[in-house]
């Protein structure tokens, strides 16, 4: 993917910062505004500590990449929030030697158990236990240097105090370095969706919270590595710029041409306008219309780009398109953003696909596989509006059988707010649920069924 940079991305601009040092109960509810349309994963039980210590991780995650960007040093005073096992933590020890401190903070008392044995054996040095809460990590206030979150940050319970929590617990200087699979490019797949985050859902929450992000790093496999201080209004803090594409494109940020591509894609052929690097973002669910409006797409996932040079990039965004025409926009046509799709429900449906979970009383009630096929019977289904004959003839290349991907493409639908009994598909919905052997899918339906 075109947006995924192996350098280090660190700028000086102030205009992101928040104007204060203070969690305040203002930032405290943009934060809780911010996360309301996430529910947080399951935590991961001590019973899979094994997991987190597989060999297949060292490729996977390449945890001696991730320390060598954090730049530790000696004498630094580190934490492992979330710490598991204490995988990265056990590494952490002799990169802050001597002098230095690593806290290893989880909930389960279970895991930091492990997390000592495995240190003991491997004589890796002092590391502290902590043992925190869902809203308490229990860290010492305005000493820690660094925080490292690996992979744990969707999983908090309540992510607006732990927030708060990591603000309070930094050095005045402290970074926070936050790794997430990612939610957007298809390298997470091999990890629940709901376990996974997009970069504009990243920058959304801790923004609010009043974080400044001030490196974003795209080398690893399957994840994002983000560097986070809290923002300061003094003018010293460096931060890197970051906007919606709509809105770059109106406040003259980038200058961008918009073209077709294939079926699955369009091309943003974008450039900077001046000197300072900038991440631009943009949503799942954003429209963008073809002449005539005959070959209009619609994006399937989050995209985000690192600008820092100031020549043309060619950056592609995953898009479904909006008719089963069988004609999409190709690189002759030019295609134009749309502030709003046409159906409201759209951006929230293909946000929705996005997470890939279906949530019944904030509970995960159902994990749907994310296909291109369901995406396109989402969009027919809520857009539009057409039968299943047509939805499931016109469904391209997808490992779903038509009726799951129908099927999936109706709860989320429903998820995003469309009343799918008064859609044209519906009148075969006995057709399409028999003999799916899915028994969430069948629990829906039978709610939606039911006289």
């Amino acid at each position: 993917m075109a947006s995924i940079e192996s350098r280090v991305v660190k700028i000086g601009f102030v205009g992101l910062c928040v104007a204060t040092l203070t969690f305040t109960e203002s930032v405290a509810a943009q934060s809780e505004r911010s996360v309301q349309h996430r529910v947080p994963a399951d935590y991961m039980s001590f019973r899979g500590a094994e997991w987190l210590e597989r060999e297949e991780r060292v490729d996977q995650e390449q945890p001696e990449k991730v320390l060598d960007a954090m730049r530790l040093v000696a004498g630094d005073v580190v934490a492992d929030v979330g710490c598991g096992s204490g995988y990265y933590a056990r590494r952490i020890v002799s990169r802050v030697q001597p002098g230095g401190t690593v806290y290893c903070e989880d909930i389960q008392p279970e895991m930091l158990d492990i997390m000592q044995k495995l240190a003991e054996a491997e004589q890796v040095g002092d590391i502290r236990a902590v043992l925190g809460t869902s809203t308490d990590l229990k860290l010492p206030r305005g000493k820690i240097d660094w925080i490292i979150i690996a992979d744990v940050y969707h999983e908090m319970s309540e992510p607006v105090s732990m927030l708060a929590e990591i603000r309070d617990a930094l050095s005045p200087m402290g970074t926070v370095a936050l790794l997430e699979y990612r939610a957007e490019d298809g390298t997470g797949d091999q990890i629940k969706a709901d376990h996974t985050m997009s970069v504009r859902q990243v920058l959304e929450e801790w923004q609010a919270a009043g974080f400044a992000l001030v490196e974003l790093h795209e080398f690893l496999p399957s994840q994002h590595l983000f560097f986070f201080r809290p923002a300061i209004s003094n003018g010293d803090e460096e931060v890197l710029r970051n906007y919606d594409l709509h809105d770059a494109i109106n406040q003259g940020v980038v200058q961008v041409e918009l073209s077709g591509a294939d079926e699955r894609n369009i091309t943003v052929r974008i450039r900077r306008t001046d000197e300072q690097d900038v991440v631009i973002t943009s949503l799942a669910g954003a429209y963008f219309r073809s002449p005539g409006g005959t070959r209009d797409m619609i994006a399937r996932r989050d995209g985000w780009i690192t600008l820092t040079e100031d020549g043309w990039q060619n950056w592609p965004i995953r898009a479904v398109p909006r008719q089963p025409s069988g004609l999409t926009p190709d690189r002759d046509d030019r295609l134009e953003l749309l502030r709003r799709a046409t159906v409201p429900a759209i951006q929230a449906l293909m946000q929705s696909i996005q997470t890939g979970t279906y949530f019944i009383n904030n509970s995960p009630a159902l994990y749907a596989p994310r296909t291109f096929g369901m995406e396109q019977a989402a969009v027919w289904v809520a857009d539009a509006d057409l039968d299943y004959e047509t939805i499931s003839r016109n469904i391209n290349g997808d490992r779903l059988p038509s009726p799951y991907a129908v099927a999936f493409a109706l709860v989320f639908c429903d998820l995003a707010g469309v009343d799918v009994t008064s859609r044209q598909v519906w009148k075969d919905r006995e057709a399409i649920f028999a003999g799916l052997r899915e028994e969430s899918l069948d629990v829906w339906f039978q709610s939606k069924n039911t006289p």
